[in-house]
């Protein structure tokens, strides 16, 4: 078994070498010469033996020609009993500048092809003509700052029926580049010829300051030729097209010196606020959520900068995480960053809520603006306390009846005048007296709930809430609790105004602060909430009320 692999890598060796020594011929050719700057040239290289794939290395023409893509086949051909085996390599290539190039000799083993001389014209000398296809690249502004958005608009001009294509546009490290919106089609008229145009835009955001240049894009596609000689045209075959479009190079500026606050580059940036209901209509323990809406124009949003929520001290905030989008709208990027504020006003009083102030930096003008919420003052109004219960609605009577007609009719006898249902309701309840009056009278516990047990049983559901479910209906549990031993109250800051305990009040504004802003352990705050009720509890079993001032002793008394 070895043996044999031993001479079945002989016999590859030999074909091989037989490849190898049989090769003594190397071509080289292009398919254009001159060529225009944006347009691709074709070199092909031939050598008359089957060789490796990566026997051609196309370094050596890096130099001068930017190597976009290479293909490789294998072909036989016999003729006259005799078969001959060749290697093409198919490399596209575009000039890096104009002039004379020289694509230099291919080497391959010991054999290599003769340098070729490329004139390459720049594409201003061939304005005149009429070109079927071109391709062009710009940036608007053509400046910038660091973290600013520019637009990178590429072309491209059709005057032939396009079959297939693809356009290919370069990273660039240390810049943010997206496409924006989907390609535009259009149609311009360029030395009196009608060109399709297909138009592509890109939001780049450079991140160093300094010379940005951004690389050539690359067309490949294939287009329709004309034909007239295979059934009319139905049938034309496509051929393929190359394009490269110029570099583009800007100049970013970096930050102004001497400026030190958040760097907020924009043409515009605007800062404003809504409110969930009227800024007059502030209560104590009742929260008004406040919307905060800041926007730029010209930015991503990873640039926006935090917002100042300074307040005073008697008002407690519960912020939501903030909301982050960007959007386009014209090949301009838009930024917006949404806060929302629930604001918990925890005593009555006129208070000012600071001004807020964004500084950015105005590219257009180049200097330093502010985008301002000016201070205000509200004013908090008391808790609504109602001292009585309320009302039940009565039927009105009207002392003087509207008259009604009087008929006169014979009066019959009372067992005439009942009615059947009277009847056996009478005969019912005197069965029910007889049954009443014979059974013997044996004392029974009275199972109904007295007083004291409606709001015993309260605080029993109000300590499986806690244990069990969210915080909203343990809110409610304890609005249920309280209002067996105070006046009606609207909110549960209300019962703990007048409760006036102080463990109690700790433990429902951590409940709070967890509920509006995940501020705090929830096993904690369980903990610390169950703990305050079951001292009330205790209270309320020893005195059957729980009074504010009323000492509430240990839980757990020192032994």
């Amino acid at each position: 078994m070895v043996r044999m692999w031993f001479y079945l890598c002989l016999v590859i060796s030999l074909l091989v070498s037989f490849n190898a020594w049989s090769f003594d011929k190397l071509s080289a050719k292009v398919d254009k010469n001159p060529a225009m700057l944006d347009e691709s040239i074709t070199l092909t290289v031939e050598a008359n033996a089957s060789l490796p794939r990566d026997a051609f290395d196309t370094s050596v023409l890096e130099k001068d020609f930017k190597v976009v893509r290479t293909s490789v086949s294998n072909q036989m051909r016999k003729i006259n009993l005799r078969e001959s085996v060749s290697t093409t390599w198919t490399t596209i290539l575009f000039p890096r500048t104009t002039g004379r190039l020289t694509i230099p000799a291919i080497k391959i083993y010991s054999i290599q092809s003769d340098p070729i001389d490329v004139l390459v014209v720049p594409v201003s000398q061939a304005r005149s003509q009429t070109r079927d296809i071109f391709m062009t690249a710009s940036v608007i502004p053509e400046t910038g700052y660091v973290q600013q958005q520019l637009t990178y608009q590429v072309r491209l001009y059709l005057a032939v029926e396009l079959e297939r294509g693809s356009l290919q546009v370069p990273d660039v490290e240390n810049v943010m580049m997206e496409q924006m919106g989907e390609d535009i089609e259009s149609t311009a008229i360029q030395n009196g010829k009608r060109y399709r145009v297909i138009e592509r835009n890109f939001s780049i955001i450079p991140q160093e300051s300094g010379p940005l240049t951004l690389p050539s894009p690359i067309f490949e596609g294939s287009i329709r030729t004309r034909n007239r000689g295979s059934f009319g045209g139905l049938f034309n075959p496509s051929k393929p097209v190359n394009q490269i479009g110029p570099e583009v190079t800007v100049e970013i500026l970096p930050i102004p010196s001497g400026y030190t606050d958040n760097w907020l580059p924009s043409e515009f940036v605007q800062i404003n606020e809504s409110w969930s209901d009227d800024i007059n209509n502030f209560t104590v323990g009742e929260p008004i959520t406040r919307t905060i809406t800041l926007s730029a124009i010209g930015v991503d949003d990873s640039v926006l900068p935090r917002i100042d929520k300074r307040l005073p001290p008697s008002i407690t905030a519960y912020p939501e995480q903030p909301q982050l989008t960007t959007v386009n709208k014209d090949n301009t990027l838009i930024a917006q960053k949404v806060l929302n504020i629930a604001l918990v006003p925890s005593r009555e009083g006129t208070f000012v809520l600071p001004e807020i102030r964004i500084p950015w930096f105005n590219t257009l003008t180049k200097e330093t603006e502010f985008a301002v919420i000016a201070a205000q003052s509200i004013n908090v109004q008391p808790a609504a306390f109602n001292s009585s219960v309320p009302d039940v609605m009565l039927p009105t009577v009207d002392p003087q009846p509207s008259p009604v007609a009087v008929v006169t009719t014979a009066v019959l006898p009372w067992y005439q005048q009942a009615l059947p249902w009277q009847i056996s309701t009478f005969i019912v309840l005197i069965l029910w007296a007889l049954s009443s009056w014979i059974a013997p009278r044996t004392p029974r516990k009275n199972k109904s709930k007295t007083q004291q047990d409606i709001p015993t049983t309260s605080f029993r559901r109000l300590q499986k809430t806690i244990d069990k479910n969210a915080f909203k209906y343990v809110e409610q549990e304890c609005v249920e609790w309280l209002s067996h031993h105070f006046d009606y109250q609207p909110t549960l800051q209300g019962y703990t105004q007048a409760l006036n305990n102080d463990e109690f009040t700790h433990a429902v504004n951590a409940m709070y602060a967890f509920m509006y802003n995940k501020q705090g352990d929830e096993l904690q705050i369980r903990t610390q909430l169950k703990t305050a009720i079951i001292q009330l509890q205790k209270v309320y079993l020893q005195t059957g009320s729980l009074d504010a001032k009323t000492t509430l002793t240990p839980l757990y008394p020192n032994t």
